[in-house]
């Protein structure tokens, strides 16, 4: 699954999309401290009224939102060789059930029992269809594409965190007293979920029973629990990790001290391999093995790469290890890169590392940033100085 794949869903998550048929939704409400399940409602979406429904496809929505492996994840189940893991067919159950509610239920006991939530909560869960158009070869008209579809089948869970309202002073005209307000109604956070899945996943145009997706709302930091004892699935490295490894093979391979010139070519060779796979409108994922980032470094100007292999043993516990390229570069013409130390900070885009030098006079060591134009300070023009 890539980033189109799940652009290709979400862009479906609108109002009187017809391609887009939501059948039933099942809400669950929790209490935080007991873990008990205080009230279950099941809606058909098409009976709900328009601000409601709203209200629901932007949470489910929110479930596809994110850079992939930082906030939304593709996971496979785990001891599945032989799809015995009884997640993924109770999965599968709760897809075809003629019984939803009943499904829903056994998921939402799962939750409470496996996962720890300081306040209470709501589950929600969908269940629909999207409905996409057949794939074409290359080369093939794509006129009347509209007219060659097939069904996308797959559910959703939902966990949203509850706002109490905080009890407020109010006057009371008629009896003219100034008495307590204590509100009856909580409020349902959908706009902030705090876990969530789709199954199945979606890839090349193909649903995947044997992956689903999972949603964090934190960057970088999925619910171990709801993964391992609620999907029961395995957690690779997110993108936060991969790129860390990745830099640490770098300098465990390059050295400590690097010349910006050096991280910049290996930033764009990175990149490029992305940007070739885009275009070539891949199925595979775009990834960096050890062979590969052996010539990066090569073309960038790391002549010794005898250690890489170690290097790669050390940081990834194997040799066969591939980085997605996306981890490391996620966007190469909007990233900022930081270079710091306790005097300065600066962020400069990877392809103007190029321009940057640490040099050293008279004994101390200055950052020297090659610019065309004259550059502004609060609206005044720095003066020039030779060095």
């Amino acid at each position: 699954m890539n980033k189109n794949d799940v652009a290709s869903i979400r862009k479906e998550f609108k109002l009187e999309n017809t391609k887009l048929k939501i059948r039933d939704v099942v809400s669950i409400y929790v209490k935080g401290e007991t873990k008990q399940i205080i009230g279950t409602e099941k809606e058909y979406f098409d009976m709900m009224d328009t601000e409601k429904q709203e209200l629901y496809i932007k949470n489910f929505k929110k479930l596809l939102t994110g850079q992939l492996d930082s906030k939304v994840f593709e996971l496979e189940f785990s001891d599945n060789k032989l799809g015995q893991n009884p997640t993924q067919r109770a999965l599968i159950d709760t897809l075809q059930s003629s019984d939803f509610i009943e499904q829903a239920e056994e998921i939402a006991h799962k939750i409470t029992d496996k996962c720890d939530y300081k306040s209470d909560f709501m589950i929600s869960f969908l269940r629909g269809e999207v409905y996409k158009p057949m794939k074409k070869e290359k080369g093939e008209d794509e006129s009347g594409m509209d007219d060659e579809v097939f069904s996308f089948e797959f559910f959703m869970g939902s966990v949203n965190p509850v706002t109490i309202p905080k009890t407020e002073l109010k006057f009371d005209f008629e009896g003219k007293a100034f008495i307590a307000d204590i509100p009856m109604d909580v409020i349902i956070n959908l706009t902030a979920p705090l876990d969530g899945f789709m199954f199945p996943s979606w890839d090349d145009n193909s649903a995947d029973v044997n992956k689903v997706v999972y949603y964090s709302n934190k960057a970088n930091t999925p619910n171990m629990e709801f993964l391992s004892k609620v999907l029961e699935c395995d957690i690779q490295a997110t993108a936060q990790t991969e790129k860390a490894q990745f830099l640490e093979i770098v300098q465990e391979v390059a050295g400590k001290e690097i010349e910006p010139e050096k991280i910049a070519s290996i930033y764009e060779s990175v990149n490029y391999i992305l940007t070739r796979n885009e275009e070539e409108e891949s199925s595979e994922i775009a990834s960096i093995g050890m062979k590969d980032m052996e010539k990066i470094l090569q073309a960038s100007g790391v002549e010794n790469t005898q250690g890489l292999e170690t290097a790669f043993m050390k940081i990834t516990g194997t040799d066969k290890h591939e980085f997605k390229a996306a981890n490391i570069v996620p966007n190469f013409a909007g990233k900022s890169i930081k270079i710091e130390n306790n005097t300065v900070s600066i962020s400069v885009s990877p392809q103007d590392l190029k321009n940057i030098k640490q040099v050293k006079k008279d004994g101390r060591r200055y950052l020297l940033i090659e610019i065309e134009e004259t550059a502004n300070l609060e609206g005044f023009e720095l003066s020039t100085e030779a060095i």
